[in-house]
């Protein structure tokens, strides 16, 4: 057995490690010694002081020796302690950091795998992405750290011989190194690694996002107003939930922006989307000060964040936000970025943008704001409530104030006066705090706004006008005369019951006892009523709330030319329970206004002419189908005996008008009244009652059909199917509606005819002419030119205008919404109605919104002068009158009697009464 001279340590057979014994060194007995390198245990026996090895862990070769003794060959000993050391580290068998070097090498090939897989996801865009270059550069990175370890570890036997002479002498403190080294080397990895996946997952991200780009910025239009515009471009109305501005970037003054960069976002034009420079400011601030004092989002992560419209606060919607700010940053210019965000940033009160803002806050246009105004505005947006000068404006002002001295000191701007800052809180204290954009919204024509936003609902489900928004409606409209009307109306209405002209007046049935003649046709007009209010397809419905809404009014104006609306009001001060539009929506008696349909009527057939005389008298009609015989009287039951055709019409005679729907026919009065309003026999069944009485006004007709029907007497006999809206165009600019092929009006009408001759529209015109200076419209001020009809209707329930110039034909409608009511007997078409016509066109020639012209001379009819008495023809008669035909009536016979004396008339009167 070999010994060993007494040591503290001993080689290990194993790897040649020197191993420290036991102290003190045992004098007798058998140990296992666990080498402190390779851990391999070896079977030592002590005998006075020595020891051999009794059972070795290995059998190496160069480990045949069954013991070492201290007086072993040295040289020897340590050669065999060198070679067992390198064969450590060059045996590819079984060393233990080999092992660990093989698990190093699986996490790299797995590496090589998820990256790989990263990169698929992303390569179809590839190209697109700024930074992909740098998954590669990442990976290679990565894959070369474990080969530099590995050759690191695979030096020359020399350099180990070295490690392993450095490392016996401080084995110790080499493993703890080593230990330290690795975990080191692990963690470090494995940080690369994530964040190269990181960085793979944004990239594939970002590019997934640029995707849906378009969809996410078209996801802005929502909310926004949908525009009502006049016939030059003007805005007139908005319908909207919310007000979102939509301005251009160049539409912001330079102040404005100015201000705005430097509050909110200093480096804008510098940055990627990201600021880390002011990350780092705002942490060290919020540590300073112990709590949130300033934040670091970028301009680009607040649109970001307005476009994802999610304010959880959690990691998931932070890494969306990311991914979308790095996605607009790659994608979009600075301008464009910012344009989107100025436009769409909260800033109180219910204003989406500061182009709504200005708005609200100033009542300005945007170049009309200053400095300070504009510093104000970009306080804002960090805080639209709290920083509010209406709801706080102490700490609104002291945040002003504050980034005032900071401008200054930072050189952005000189000095603003003190009284410039204080008169901008001198008027925001008169304001409520709760008031919003909603009660401010521009609507010059809110009856108008009603009837686009039903027309718009009528486009189909793809319309969406609350949600989507931004649709823009092109109209016919007058703006400058259209935003008067509302105030011409109501003025007008409430002077007329001030003054006692108009009296709210409940009806009642009859209790005098009158002719059974004037109590048949009383109730035949009574009757019609009724039925036609069971028949109307008008939407009003009488309610409780109806009677208590007062006096209104139906207005609206068409061009005959064009069947354009110029302007449309439908009653009085539009609110929440008056929105029913009288002047599209409603039908009523027409009274007298319908006399003008009657007489083109019998003209135009050649049933009568101007040189024709009616018998102004008391007069009993057979009734129709069974119905009892009836008697028309004039309003103020005041005859005249015979007239002229022209007399009857200016003087509103009924007993006339009852003859010539007589002379007519029912057949004929069934044709022209088809032809004026009811060319759709569908709607005429609904609506139309062939009888005498039609000849009094007993139809109901809406304002609208009135204008449209008058409009053939300034456009030779054609009426164009009436129009409001030209055009609407979605918010890509896209047209979806045109008036052409289109009732939008639902009146069952083509979109042009020609109800009478062009001659006979001349001929019906000059009477209008007449009746028109008769009908109490100059008392209104009105100086300019007029061809119209008045009307009222029984128990003064209606009172109407219906007037027309070269341009325009516009219809007057006044009276309470329920039948029940009257006006009293002031309630005359000439006293209420005819003013109001008036007071509007005096308005419009005041502005200048329609070109005033008077009527053009005919060239169609045929003047000539008339015999009173014969008539025929004459030229030096003593009761001869200039009168115009159709060139299918004209008198041709000479008159003889020449020496005709007035006197006769007179006496055949007083037989009369």
């Amino acid at each position: 057995m070999d010994t060993n001279v007494q040591t503290n340590r001993y080689a290990c057979p194993a790897c040649g490690g020197l191993t420290k014994l036991p102290e003190p060194i045992p004098q007798e007995g058998l140990f296992r010694i666990s080498c402190a390198l390779c851990h391999s245990k070896t079977l030592i026996r002590f005998s006075n002081g020595f020891y051999k090895i009794e059972q070795s862990p290995t059998d190496r070769s160069n480990l045949t020796s069954p013991s070492h003794s201290r007086n072993s060959n040295s040289d020897s000993s340590n050669q065999d302690s060198r070679t067992n050391f390198f064969n450590r580290f060059t045996n590819p068998e079984r060393p233990f950091l080999e092992k660990k070097k093989v698990e190093i090498f699986n996490k790299e090939d797995k590496s090589r795998n998820n990256f790989k897989s990263l990169k698929e996801r992303v390569s179809k865009n590839a190209a697109q992405a700024p930074f992909f270059g740098i998954f590669d550069k990442i990976q290679k990175f990565l894959t070369d750290i474990p080969y530099k370890i590995r050759s690191l570890w695979k030096n020359s036997p020399h350099d180990a011989i070295i490690q392993q002479r450095n490392y016996s002498n401080s084995s110790s403190t080499k493993r703890k190194q080593g230990s330290i080294l690795r975990k080191f080397y692990f963690v470090g990895l494995s940080g690369l690694i994530i964040c190269g996946i990181l960085l793979a997952y944004l990239g594939a991200g970002i590019l997934q996002t640029k995707s849906e780009l378009n969809e996410i910025l078209n996801g802005l239009s929502k909310g926004k107003p949908t525009k009502i515009l006049d016939r030059n471009g003007q805005v007139v109305s908005e319908i909207f939930q919310k007000r979102i501005s939509t301005l251009k970037i160049s539409d912001y003054p330079e102040n404005l922006v100015t201000a705005l960069l430097n509050v909110e976002d200093r480096n804008f034009y510098s940055h990627g989307g990201i600021d880390y420079f002011a990350i780092l400011r705002a942490m060290a601030t919020n540590i300073i000060h112990l709590r949130y004092k300033q934040g670091a989002s970028t301009i680009t992560q607040q649109l970001a964040r307005i476009l994802l419209d999610d304010r959880t606060k959690s990691l998931g919607r932070k890494w969306k936000e990311l991914e979308l700010a790095l996605a607009l940053e790659a994608y979009l210019t600075k301008d464009q970025i910012l344009e989107y965000y100025m436009n769409n940033v909260y800033l109180g009160h219910g204003a989406f943008g500061f182009g709504e803002a200005i708005k609200f806050y100033f009542n300005k246009n945007p170049s009309e704001l200053n400095r300070a105004e504009a510093i104000l505005l970009a306080t804002l947006p960090s805080a639209p409530n709290r920083n509010s000068p209406l709801k706080n404006p102490q700490l609104s002002k002291t945040r002003l104030d504050y980034i005032l001295i900071t401008f200054k000191n930072r050189g952005i701007l000189k000095d603003i006066p003190q009284d410039e800052v204080s008169s901008i809180y001198t008027v925001f204290s008169m304001r409520s705090p709760n008031e919003t954009v909603y009660g401010n919204r521009q609507d010059l024509a809110p009856y108008v706004t009603e009837h686009v936003r039903s027309l718009l609902k009528q486009q189909g489900d793809g319309v969406d006008i609350y949600d989507q928004g931004g649709y823009t409606v092109e109209t016919t409209l007058l703006k400058g005369i259209q935003e008067e009307v509302g105030k011409i109306v109501h003025n007008h209405l409430q002077k007329i019951q001030k003054n006692g002209q108009v009296r709210r007046t409940l009806l009642s049935k009859r209790t005098k006892s009158e002719p059974k003649e004037v109590l048949a046709i009383r109730n035949l007009l009574q009757e019609t009523s009724l039925v036609m209010s069971i028949t109307s397809a008008s939407e009003w419905i009488e309610n409780e709330s109806s009677t208590a809404i007062g006096l209104q009014a139906g207005i609206i104006a068409v061009d005959p030319g064009t069947g354009e609306v110029l302007f449309m009001h439908g009653g009085d001060e539009f609110k929440s329970q008056n929105q029913f539009n009288r002047a599209i929506q409603m039908r009523r008696q027409t009274g007298s206004s319908i006399k003008p349909i009657l007489y083109a009527s019998a003209i135009n057939s050649g049933k009568i002419t101007n040189a024709d005389k009616i018998m102004d008298a008391p007069l009993i009609f057979r009734g129709a189908s069974g119905m009892p015989n009836w008697m028309p009287d004039n309003l103020g039951k005041s005859y005249e005996g015979e007239i002229s055709l022209r007399t009857a019409l200016v003087k509103s005679k009924n007993t006339a008008a009852v003859q010539i729907a007589e002379k007519l026919g029912y057949s004929q009065l069934d044709h022209y009244f088809s032809q004026f309003f009811f060319p759709d026999s569908a709607e005429k069944s609904k609506r139309f009652r062939n009888d005498l009485s039609l000849a009094l006004g007993s139809l109901e007709i809406s304002p609208l059909e009135m204008a449209s029907a008058f409009t053939s007497f300034a456009n030779e006999g054609k009426v164009l199917r009436p129009y409001l809206v030209k055009r609407i165009l979605n918010p890509n600019g896209k047209v979806i509606y045109s008036y052409k092929n289109r009732d939008e009006f639902d009146l069952k009408v083509p979109e042009e005819r020609s109800v009478i001759k062009p001659d006979s529209a001349e001929v019906i015109l000059s009477l209008l002419k007449d009746s028109g200076r008769a009908s109490g419209v100059y008392g209104s001020g009105y100086k300019g030119i007029v061809a119209g009809k008045t009307g009222t209707t029984n128990d003064y329930k209606d009172a109407w205008f219906v007037g027309l110039r070269p341009s325009i034909t516009l219809a007057i409608w006044i009276g309470y919404d329920s039948p029940r009511y009257g006006m009293g007997s002031g309630g005359l078409g000439g006293t209420v109605a005819a003013p109001l016509w008036g007071e509007i066109m005096k308005a419009v020639d005041a502005g200048r919104h329609i070109k005033s012209e008077p009527f053009p001379k005919p060239v169609f009819a045929v003047s000539a002068k008339v015999c009173s008495t014969s008539k025929t023809s004459c030229s030096d008669c003593l009761g001869s009158d200039q009168e115009w035909f159709t060139q299918d009536n004209t008198p041709t016979q000479d008159c003889v009697q020449n020496n005709y004396s007035s006197d006769s008339k007179k006496e055949v009167l007083q037989d009369l009464f």
